[in-house]
């Protein structure tokens, strides 16, 4: 039936041997790589699911059980590969034993179900039966995936010893890559992917790992480098450079990658990360079928909670220089909450224009076309890049089921801390690079929008680095490119200034609490214009004289609590009894809210115990308000000029010769 020469696409596999972090950690991510029912047709746990996996590729089902891989990890996204390659049908290609059957099944955008194919199964251990079944995907581009059940009969139980989906087609190129990682004093990270890499992924299609070691943690002098290097041989490749960011450590991956000739990509990868080893293949594998160069992007997946992605997919916004998910109902989302067809969203293809840097794989020859990235330290410079290579002609990927773990920051608002300097000045250099005149003052009101937001919620230091991020846009592209290594020290010393930065143990902090309005419990029931008037009013009122001693709530990353009594007790609430108040705010957008109507907060950090007291500061809020206005409104006015300056500087300072003055220190 089948003649021609297949090739493996996509494995099934499972969560086994040194996936994850742990046992536990494999435990909990068992429902992204499949689901089973017992006979009475009930939802197995996830610990009696991963009782079935018996090895990377096998599973044993019992009698009367089913297992079906609709799921995450190991359903075929066929959309994607109907829309993007070569590939119009695919052979599902099982080795199976014992008796039962093999259902396979596809989805459309709409999340219904539909029954491909049905096979028998009845074979020995000694006898494997080979199942083969073609499936054609044309038509699919607008959303569906493939996942097949395998159901065990009632007197014996099937085993998979492994499963594919494959093609007859061949790839329009035949490239393998080098994995670039940038670390910074995590070198117990480094080296447990380099082990995960060299047990488990296919080392045949990884040419060289190069990391590139920004700290003073060293990677090389760290306990098991020495053996995970034995395992990785020639192919792991360290390189010491100055701390320039996360923009320098991958620019440098880049160059290297591109310079070598060894690969045709590029796989750039956070040092802080978990890759689920297959992933590189399935990669790869999809970049060599696409019809054009294309860079492929992984998902990220919450180390904490294995089975919650980040956001299917990501777009850019050029009116108003925004990012953001491109499916609300994706982000944040625990993929085991509901079932597989439940997840609608998850059958329609989405499109993105760009992949974070967690993992993204680049064609060597985009990067040898449009340069390295471009020197922002950290933030954006993913972003950039992705509308870059779609500016010249070069589509962003992101394939579902192609994915790492990364350390969760939900829990973390990095554009009140020192990062803040990094968001203002990186959006506006965006904004100059790729907005539009006639948008410059949509990007007006939402940087306004940012200081307001800091100045409500009492991080005056914030609305200092605002400041400075304007004051080094206004100096011109070539100074940003000559502060990279000397800004950082700069940022902290005028952090230091400010109360906001200083974090103490949550012992010495005041819990003494003021009881708030009932108002307070209903803020949302605000319009925009009403809680701004509210806030306003109230930022110019002088502060109460007790705030340093009695607070108004406190404040965790994503929540803010207050204790509700219209009597205007005080109360004694620790920081860790945060659950017997109320909750205010629940997202970290709504903050502004409720802090911007307190005189005093507590911020606190429950991972380290640590926290910061805010107290309102009139004169310093307004003063810094208007400082930073009217650095905005300067750039503003002045927007051709400056936008002709980067413009015309930009190309320089994404070639490899620009960067050689960092990567020959």
């Amino acid at each position: 039936m089948f003649t021609a020469q297949r090739e493996t696409i996509w494995r099934v596999v499972f969560p086994s041997n040194n996936v994850g972090m742990d046992e536990e950690f494999r435990i909990a991510a068992a429902p992204i790589y499949g689901s089973g029912y017992d006979a009475s047709g009930g939802s197995l746990s996830n610990a009696e699911l991963h009782k079935e996996i018996t090895g990377r590729t096998s599973l044993e089902v019992p009698p009367e059980h089913t297992y079906s891989t609709a799921s995450y990890y190991n359903a075929f996204p066929a959309a994607y590969w109907a829309q993007w390659t070569n590939v119009q049908q695919v052979v599902l290609n099982l080795t199976v034993a014992g008796e039962g059957s093999v259902t396979v099944h596809r989805s459309d955008a709409d999340a219904n179900d539909y029954i491909v194919a049905k096979k028998s199964v009845n074979a020995t251990a000694t006898s494997p039966q080979v199942v083969q079944i073609p499936v054609p995907i044309y038509g699919m581009a607008k959303g569906g995936w493939l996942w097949f059940d395998i159901e065990a009969s009632a007197d014996a139980s099937v085993t998979l010893s492994d499963a594919s989906w494959q093609t007859e087609v061949s790839a329009k190129r035949n490239l393998t890559a080098s994995l670039a990682i940038t670390t910074m004093n995590k070198p117990e990270w480094c080296i447990r992917q380099f082990n995960l890499l060299a047990d488990m992924a296919d080392m045949n299609l990884i040419d060289a790992v190069y990391v590139v070691d920004q700290g003073s943690n060293l990677v090389e002098e760290h306990e098991g480098f020495a053996a995970a290097k034995v395992k990785l041989g020639d192919k792991l490749r360290i390189i010491q450079q100055g701390n320039v960011g996360g923009s320098g450590g991958f620019a440098r991956g880049m160059y290297e990658v591109e310079h070598h000739g060894e690969s045709g990509y590029a796989l750039l990868l956070d040092d802080d990360t978990v890759l689920e080893p297959e992933s590189v293949s399935r990669a790869i594998a999809f970049a060599n079928h696409c019809e054009k160069p294309t860079l492929v992007g992984g998902n990220m997946l919450f180390l904490s909670e294995p089975t919650r992605i980040c956001a299917l997919a990501e777009v850019f916004d050029p009116q108003t220089i925004s990012w953001g998910t491109a499916v609300k109902e994706s982000r944040y989302d625990d993929l085991a909450s509901t079932s597989f067809l439940d997840k609608q969203y998850l059958h329609r293809r989405v499109d993105a224009d760009y992949n974070a840097w967690w993992m993204c794989l680049i064609p060597t020859e985009v990067i040898r076309k449009i340069g390295l990235s471009y020197p922002f330290f950290i933030k954006n410079d993913d972003v950039e890049y992705g509308v870059r290579a779609q500016r010249a002609g070069y589509r962003t990927v992101t394939v579902p089921g192609v994915c790492l773990w990364h350390q969760s920051f939900v829990d973390k608002d990095d554009q009140l801390d020192w990062q803040a300097y990094y968001h203002i000045r990186n959006r506006t250099i965006m904004g100059l690079l790729y907005a539009n005149q006639q948008y410059k003052r949509n990007i007006l009101k939402e940087m306004v929008r940012f200081t307001l937001s800091a100045t409500a919620k009492m991080r005056y230091s914030a609305v200092a680095l605002h400041q400075a991020a304007m004051r080094d846009v206004i100096a011109g592209p070539e100074h940003v490119g000559t502060i990279l290594e000397t800004k950082l020290p700069e940022i902290r010393e005028i952090r230091s200034g400010f109360a906001d930065s200083n974090m103490v143990p949550v012992e010495d902090l005041p819990d003494t609490l003021r009881a708030q309005d009932e108002k307070f419990a209903h803020l949302h029931d605000l319009s925009r214009a009403e809680a701004i008037l509210g806030i306003g009013l109230h930022q110019i009122m002088p502060p109460r004289a007790n705030r340093s001693a009695v607070i108004d709530g406190y404040m965790e990353p994503t929540k803010v609590h207050c204790l509700i009594d219209n009597g205007h007790s005080t109360h004694t609430v620790p920081a860790d009894q945060l659950d017997s108040l109320v909750l205010v705010a629940d997202d970290a957008s709504d903050h502004w809210r409720a802090l911007g109507l307190m005189d005093s907060a507590v911020f606190v950090d429950p991972d380290r115990r640590k926290g910061i007291l805010l107290t309102r500061q009139p004169v310093r809020a307004i003063t810094g308000f208007i400082r930073a206005c009217g650095l905005y409104v300067k750039v503003i006015a002045n927007w051709r000029t400056y936008q002709r300056q980067y413009r015309k500087a930009f190309a320089t300072m994404v070639s490899p010769e620009w960067w050689q003055r960092y990567f020959t220190k």
